[in-house]
């Protein structure tokens, strides 16, 4: 199961990269200075990478942390 979250979290990552870079390359960053418009590439891909890296957190094993159990 670890695997698998890890795994999710991975391709969620990448697909929010992926949604960046189309909206970069879509509403020409680079050239408007300063002005970031809000739209559905920025939005999904910042959610994208957000949810993966939890995931991907959620599903890792780090040996140094211990969560005490309630």
């Amino acid at each position: 199961m670890r695997r698998l979250m890890v795994l999710i979290g991975a391709v969620f990552v990448l697909l929010g990269i992926v949604a960046e870079s189309l909206y970069i390359s879509n509403e020409k960053v680079a050239y408007n200075g300063a002005a970031i418009s809000a739209n559905a590439y920025m939005i999904s891909g910042l959610f994208l990478i957000i949810l993966g890296l939890i995931l991907t957190l959620s599903g890792a094993r780090i040996p140094k942390i211990r969560i005490p159990h309630v």
